[in-house]
C-alpha cells in the first residue's frame, strides 16, 4: 500500500473513531488505585448490531489489528488479572485485579461489528494511576458531631478516588460485615471507626471518631414538660417551706409551756409560814392578862398545797388557820 493510501486509511480510521466516540462513555476519565487491590472500570457502548468481538488495550489510540491487548474476546488465554464484566451488547465494564505498577496506563475500549462501518474505539479511555499503600482515609458525610438516629455515610479514601474497593471497616476494632469503599449508617451511639484495604494492612487508616447526641426534648411536649417540672419545683419548695414552718411553731409552744410550767412552779410551790401572836390580842384592853399569861401562845401556819393546771383564782387569801391554846396554869 502506498504512504498516501496509508495516510488516508490512517485518517478515516481516526475519524471513524472520533466519529463513534459518543458511543463510549467511560464513568471516569481518571482513576486512582492502590497497588495489589482491585480496581474496576465502568463503561457503556452504543452501535452497529451484532457485534462480533470487544478489545481492551492499553496505550493504543484505537486498539487496532495487532495491537496488544490485556483483553480480547476472541482469544482464550486472557490475563487472569484483566476480567471483563461486560457484554457485546452495551456493557463493556473491565475488572482489574491485583493492580501493579505497570498497569500506570490509558486504558480504552473497541468493538468490532460484522460491518467494518460498525467498528469503533473510545479513543479517550481511562487514565489509571497506581499508587503504594498509603494509609488510607475516613471521611463522613455528616460532621464528626451528629443526633441519635440520623443516616450518613462514610467513605474509604486515599490521595486519589477509589471505585469498588474491597474495604474491611472496623467499629471500636471490631470487624463489621460491610466491604464496600462507602459505609452507609444510622447514627446509635459514638464510636471509632476505621477502614483498610483487604489484604493490605499497611493501609490501615487513622480512627474516625464519631460523636453521637441524645435527642433534645422537642415538640408537642417540650412546653407542658417545662411545665411541669416547674410546678413540681415550686412544689418542692411549698412543702419544704411547709415543713420548716410546723416545726417552728412546734418550738415556740414547747419553750412558752416550760415557761409557764416554772412560772406556776414557782407560784403554786408548797410554802409555809409560822407566825405567833401573844393571846393578850384575847385578853382586856389593859394588857394584864397578857402580862400573866406570857406563856400561853397561838400558832398560826398558812400552807400553799399544789394545785391542777388552770386553777380557778380564790377570792380571798387560802388561808388555814389553826390555833392550839395550851391551858392555864
Amino acid at each position: 500500500m502506498s504512504l498516501p493510501h496509508a495516510s488516508a486509511l490512517v485518517f478515516l480510521l481516526l475519524a471513524g473513531s472520533a466519529d463513534a466516540e459518543e458511543r463510549v462513555r467511560y464513568s471516569s476519565p481518571t482513576m486512582c488505585a492502590v497497588r495489589s487491590s482491585t480496581l474496576t472500570l465502568l463503561c457503556s457502548f452504543t452501535g452497529v448490531r451484532p457485534v462480533v468481538r470487544v478489545v481492551w488495550c492499553v496505550n493504543h489510540l484505537i486498539c487496532h489489528g495487532t495491537t496488544p491487548s490485556v483483553y480480547d474476546s476472541k482469544l482464550l488465554n486472557n490475563n487472569w488479572r484483566y476480567l471483563y464484566l461486560g457484554d457485546l451488547e452495551r456493557n463493556c465494564t473491565l475488572q482489574i485485579n491485583n493492580i501493579q505498577k505497570q498497569d500506570s496506563a490509558t486504558f480504552r475500549f473497541r468493538m468490532e461489528a460484522t460491518e467494518r462501518v460498525g467498528h469503533f474505539t473510545g479513543v479517550k479511555g481511562v487514565r489509571v494511576t497506581v499508587v503504594d499503600g498509603d494509609p488510607m482515609m475516613v471521611q463522613s458525610s455528616a460532621p464528626g458531631h451528629v443526633r441519635e438516629g440520623a443516616k450518613f455515610t462514610l467513605s474509604c479514601t486515599s490521595r486519589c478516588s477509589f471505585h469498588n474497593l474491597n474495604v474491611q471497616w472496623y467499629r471500636d476494632g471490631r470487624a463489621l460485615t460491610e466491604s464496600g469503599p462507602a459505609l452507609q449508617l444510622t447514627a446509635e451511639q459514638s464510636a471509632n471507626y476505621t477502614c483498610v484495604l483487604a489484604d493490605r494492612a499497611d493501609t490501615m487508616s487513622l480512627p474516625f471518631r464519631l460523636t453521637v447526641e441524645r435527642h433534645p426534648v422537642d415538640g408537642p411536649f417540650a412546653v407542658p414538660l417545662a411545665i411541669s417540672l416547674g410546678l413540681l419545683m415550686v412544689l418542692l419548695l411549698v412543702v419544704a417551706l411547709t415543713v420548716f414552718l410546723v416545726k417552728r411553731r412546734n418550738r415556740r409552744p414547747a419553750s412558752r409551756q416550760n415557761g409557764a410550767s416554772a412560772e406556776k412552779e414557782h407560784e403554786t410551790g408548797e410554802h409555809v409560814y409560822s407566825n405567833t401572836m401573844p393571846g393578850g390580842e384575847r385578853g382586856g384592853p389593859d394588857g394584864q392578862e397578857m402580862d400573866q399569861r406570857a406563856d400561853e401562845v397561838n400558832y398560826a401556819a398558812v400552807q400553799f398545797k399544789p394545785k391542777a393546771i388552770n386553777r380557778p383564782a380564790a377570792t380571798q387569801d387560802d388561808v388555814v388557820y389553826s390555833s392550839v391554846a395550851r391551858p392555864s396554869q
